[in-house]
């Protein structure tokens, strides 16, 4: 009898199996005990904080004295990547928050502001001085930190509500549009390449991130016209580094599959057993209760 009811306990467990396995998720900011999500500190500022304000104003202060078109830019591009983060915590710390799409929509408005200036100006720079080091300097971290804010910008799209969703991923393919269109016209074909082979080969950056840019590359290609042939004759030069990639990233899906797959069993066998006990429970209580009553009818 026992047996017979732990067995249903066993089945009882075994067709809750897809609400588990829909439950789960796993966490994918790590992989392979390696972080992939971009920091402040990998954007040249600090996480903001509670008194963050102040130091806008004081930022702002400086940004409007700065003459120098480069410095500018530079002011303003670490502003704007302050925007992000602070669009990042505010989904991270309430991502149900009935307010959020107003406050992200706050947040792009400022951003968009940021990055038309920025783009603006360093054309204005590049037609007066096309050959300016500093020139070339600033192009190299704007190409960076672009790309950046791109994985942030993709990860937020999967903290937030569906209808907040649809908002995020319409900017982000706007701003990577914008951001392809400008870089080809302020470098040539062998600059644009070698700057964003750079972010691929760079190895500073964990596995993790390198794939994440990789994934973006190829947006770009698909999203920008003007660069496809660029970024396709690219693949073709540095065929080994994106197979090399591609190899870790198929791994990296694996590994989250896997994860997931032994958390779902882990679930089950835990479901198993407590339902297993509580069927036992109650049919040992109702024996006990049979037993009860056939002895009073002697």
């Amino acid at each position: 009898m026992l047996k017979r009811l732990f067995i249903v306990g066993i089945l009882l467990a075994l067709f809750s199996w897809p609400a588990l396995a829909q439950e789960t998720d796993v966490d994918q900011t790590i992989v392979g005990g390696e972080e992939v999500e971009v920091a402040a500190e990998d954007l040249d500022i600090e996480e903001p904080g509670s008194f963050s304000w102040f130091g806008d104003i004081v930022r702002d202060v400086q940004i409007f004295f700065t003459r120098d078109p480069i410095k500018k830019s530079e002011l303003e591009l670490k502003k704007a990547s302050r925007q992000l983060i602070r669009a990042r915590n505010t989904v991270m710390e309430n991502p149900d928050d009935t307010k959020l799409q107003a406050r992200l929509e706050k947040f792009d408005e400022k951003y968009q502001g940021l990055v038309e200036r920025i783009n603006a100006r360093v054309e204005n720079f590049k037609a007066e001085n096309p050959e300016a080091l500093e020139l070339k300097n600033f192009l190299d971290k704007y190409t960076d930190h672009q790309l950046k804010h791109q994985e942030i910008l993709k990860k937020l799209e999967e903290q937030v509500p569906e209808g907040v969703f649809e908002i995020i991923n319409n900017n982000r393919e706007r701003y990577l549009e914008e951001f392809g269109e400008v870089m080809n016209r302020l470098q040539s074909e062998e600059e644009f390449k070698d700057r964003l082979k750079s972010g691929l080969e760079d190895v500073k950056e964990s596995i993790g991130q390198r794939i994440n840019r990789m994934e973006i590359i190829e947006e770009l290609e698909g999203t920008v016209p003007a660069v496809k042939e660029k970024i396709n004759e690219l693949k073709q030069e540095s065929r080994n580094l994106f197979q090399e990639l591609e190899t870790k990233r198929q791994e990296i899906r694996e590994e989250i599959q896997k994860r997931a797959q032994e958390e779902i069993q882990a679930r089950i066998q835990e479901e198993a057993r407590v339902r297993a006990q509580e069927v036992i429970q109650e049919g040992t209580q109702n024996r006990a209760e049979e037993n009860n009553q056939a002895g009073q009818g002697r």
